[in-house]
């Protein structure tokens, strides 16, 4: 080879090696770029990981509708959304107005970026925008200055952005998270705060709007600027106009409807609900509840006006539940949320209060399910002492032989406590807490038969729980708060026993309203229970129907009393305002289960009639049976005879005993009402009138109980006191022939407890007659008349 050959060939292996160089340059310079890119993606991540952490919690209700929010630590609340729930004119609006090449570029518009970076040297400001909208969202998660330095750190973060997510995540982060004035941020917590609905339901002339509100939201916002709204919202429709993304006419339309917008502050329903479900889910964005956030509000509007009337500390709480589901439409735990002299931040369906009356319909439907009672059995509203405790009544009246419907409805306290000591308090509260109402008792007491009048403390969220059993077949539940909540039921009564406990409840006028022609038109049924606390310091109604359970408290959560104030009158208004304002549904009748079959029994056996000789069939009623039976009268400590008794009669039809009789004598049967009524019942009922007269070769044998005898003032005497007598008249008394307790009513209500012969005092007697009666603990009676002058 020539040397000039050589030299050629060595030139041009130089020029080829400068070629190389030239062409690798780029391919370096990328690759140091690309290693320098990672290398910063790996130091800088971007997107913020801590995002959702950092997202504010939102309470909404069963219809997707916020209840309350809870903002981050900026002050800000959103309400997390996806691109398929929100309305696709407001992506039409957004992309096309603010980036129509969006799901074509990278995150950056070149000719845009360079378009604005042009004006903004040649103006000396910014004139037009070039960011596109991942470079807003870039720009939103991490703000940055108005200056050449912050848009090349936003385009940096605008390409991790593109790197890390794909098209519709960056939009969704653009939904979430746009400003829209104030504190509020995202799409869906703009349109319920100026809109008061969801963005899925936008107009056109409303997704317009949401579209351009980001760009000046404090300038913008339609509540406080709607003419300037609607002027920018107008440009956003002729683009889209002049795009052909909408049609002529929707767009016409739009221009039309006018800008009409309120700012509807951070939403606070349901508050005391809202902060214990936050309270349970610290890390969801989002919290779906059951509550329904119209009766939500209807209910808590309601209790809020009816408690005008009582004094600044006294507060109110309600909950409805829906039966089926065991979801809770309705929670109210305070009757003025955020007011101190309310207690407004006090959640009163969770304190534990003292139920009243309010776990007596357990008690009978436990009765019911034993075979103890029909719903006519007879028992005895009188002063009984069972053991050591001693139960009056609320009215410290008596009524003497009660069926126990009646005793139900009147919520007469003595039955109830003959009942609960037959099924015994320990296995009545096991009962209730198997099926999730949990009793709490002080220190480590035993439940006794003090919690069928109060005894114990309950929540009131529990207390629905169980009422719930009443109308879905004795089963009770957990409420449910929560649409993830798996529903949780147990068994508490049988759905025979369920039914006949609500029915006898169901006949009690909820009040006078209850009679009226409207109520009957719209076959209002309702099963309802009151309650009042000693001392007055609870007053609670219970109403459940076939498909929804209602509890209301009303009292002062700092546990002072409120004389005066009981459940039928303090809590049963509130609990009729309520049912005023919700539908008739709220009212329907739960079906009766076959085996509950009506029966005419008798008293005072309370045996089936078909099962009674007619003698002994002193009064008829009809009863609600469970497989046709039909349980004996139950006996207590003083009425522990078989029923009708055996007694023999000589021939000249007198009583005798085995051990003073003469001559031949047969035996007949007679049906006595327990001995401790007698004072209530007409005199043919009375043992007296029912038992042939005694021979008097038996008298001094008396096996039954003889009449006590009051000592101190005369039967049908009359007494004047004289006109200068300047005090009330007052008795010295005493009894003769008894034992044991003996217990005084004056005019059909308690008034005084003694023992033997001891002598009382006993006065405020009133004008007219007045009539004493005594009663000894083994059912011995003695009464008198007397009249004031």
């Amino acid at each position: 080879m020539s040397n000039e050959r050589i030299y050629m060939f060595a030139r041009f292996e130089t020029r080829f090696a400068w070629i190389k160089t030239l062409l690798l340059l780029p391919l370096v310079g990328l690759a140091i770029g690309m290693t320098a890119f990672f290398i910063f993606d790996w130091i800088n991540p971007f997107p913020p990981q801590q995002l959702n952490k950092a997202f504010s919690q939102l309470v909404v209700d069963r219809n997707g509708k916020p209840l309350r929010a809870f903002a981050d630590s900026n002050g800000v609340w959103r309400y997390p959304t996806t691109l398929a729930k929100v309305s696709p004119l407001y992506i039409d609006a957004l992309i096309n107005y603010e980036d129509r090449r969006f799901w074509q570029h990278k995150g950056v518009n070149t000719l845009s970026m360079l378009r604005a970076i042009f004006q903004w040297l040649y103006y000396g400001k910014p004139v037009s925008g070039g960011s596109t909208i991942s470079m807003q969202v870039a720009r939103i998660l991490e703000p940055h200055q108005r200056s050449i330095r912050g848009k090349l750190w936003q385009i940096l973060r605008t390409t991790q952005l593109e790197w890390h997510l794909n098209k519709e995540e960056i939009l969704t982060l653009y939904l979430n998270y746009a400003p829209y004035g104030g504190p509020v941020e995202g799409i869906e917590a703009a349109t319920f705060t100026y809109l008061g609905k969801s963005a899925k339901y936008l107009t056109h002339a409303e997704a317009a709007l949401m579209a351009v509100l980001p760009q000046r939201p404090s300038a913008l916002r339609p509540d406080r600027f709607p003419q300037r709204a609607e002027l920018a919202r107008n440009k956003v429709l002729k683009r889209l106009s002049d795009f052909s993304v909408w049609s002529t006419k929707a767009v016409e339309q739009a221009f039309d409807e006018p800008v009409v917008a309120m700012f509807h502050s951070r939403p606070l329903d349901a508050p005391l609900l809202s902060r214990m479900l936050v309270g349970q889910n610290k890390d969801k964005p989002l919290i779906n509840s059951t509550i329904d956030k119209d009766i939500q509000i209807l209910v808590a509007d309601e209790i809020k006006e009816y408690l005008y009337r009582f004094s600044e500390n006294t507060s109110a709480s309600a909950l409805l539940l829906e039966n089926q589901s065991m979801n809770v439409l309705a929670y109210v735990g305070a009757a003025d949320f955020g007011n101190p002299l309310r207690h407004g931040h006090v959640d009163m369906n969770r304190a534990i209060r003292s139920p009243g009356s309010t776990l007596k319909p357990f008690i009978f439907g436990m009765a019911l399910d034993e075979g103890l009672i029909h719903s006519q059995s007879l028992l005895q509203d009188v002063p009984l002492t069972f053991d050591d405790y001693a139960p009056e009544n609320f009215t410290k009246n008596y009524s003497g032989a009660v069926s126990a419907e009646h005793a139900l409805q009147q919520s007469l306290n003595l039955p109830a406590v003959q009942l609960l000591k037959e099924i015994e308090p320990v296995n009545f509260a096991e009962k209730l807490e198997g099926a999730g109402l949990k009793l709490f008792l002080p220190g480590d007491h035993k439940p006794s038969l003090s919690i069928a009048l109060g005894g114990a403390g309950i929540r009131l969220v529990d207390l629905a729980g169980a009422y719930r059993a009443l109308a879905r077949d004795g089963i009770a539940g957990q409420p449910r708060f929560l649409k993830s909540t798996p529903l949780i039921e147990k068994h508490l009564l049988s759905k025979e026993a369920a039914w006949i406990t609500a029915n006898m409840l169901s006949k009690v006028p909820l009040e006078a309203s209850q009679t009226s022609p409207f109520f009957k038109r719209h076959k209002r049924w309702l099963a309802h229970k009151t309650g009042t606390s000693y001392g007055y310091r609870d007053a609670w109604m219970a109403a459940v129907s076939r498909d929804y359970t209602l509890i209301v408290w009303v009292g002062k959560p700092d546990g002072t009393p409120s004389p005066g104030e009981f459940g039928r009158r303090t809590a049963g208004p509130l609990v009729n305002r309520i049912l005023n304002v919700l539908p008739n549904q709220f009212t329907e009748q739960p079906e009766k289960p076959e085996n509950v079959v009506a029966k005419s029994i008798c008293w005072p056996m309370g045996k089936a009639e078909q099962l009674t000789e007619k003698k002994h069939c002193h009064e008829k009623k009809t009863a609600w049976t469970i497989d046709h039976v039909t349980p004996s009268t139950l006996t207590t400590a003083n009425f522990n005879r078989k029923n009708p008794i055996t007694i023999q009669i000589n021939q000249q039809g007198e009583r005798v005993f085995q051990d003073c009789v003469q001559g031949v004598t047969t035996t007949v049967k007679v049906a006595l009402w327990p001995p401790r009524v007698e004072h209530w019942l007409p005199k043919n009922f009375r043992a007296s009138s029912l038992l042939p007269p005694l021979s008097s070769l038996c008298r001094h044998k008396e096996r039954l109980s003889e009449n006590l005898v009051i000592v101190g003032v005369k039967h049908d005497s009359r007494i004047s006191l004289p006109p200068s007598h300047d005090k009330s008249l007052e008795l010295s008394l005493s009894v003769l022939g008894g034992y044991g307790e003996i217990t005084w009513l004056l005019n059909g209500e308690l008034v005084e407890k003694s023992s033997g012969d001891q002598k009382i005092q006993l006065g405020n007697f009133k004008q007219g007659e007045n009539r004493i009666v005594v009663l000894s603990q083994n059912g011995q009676m003695g009464e008198l008349s007397f009249y004031l002058h």
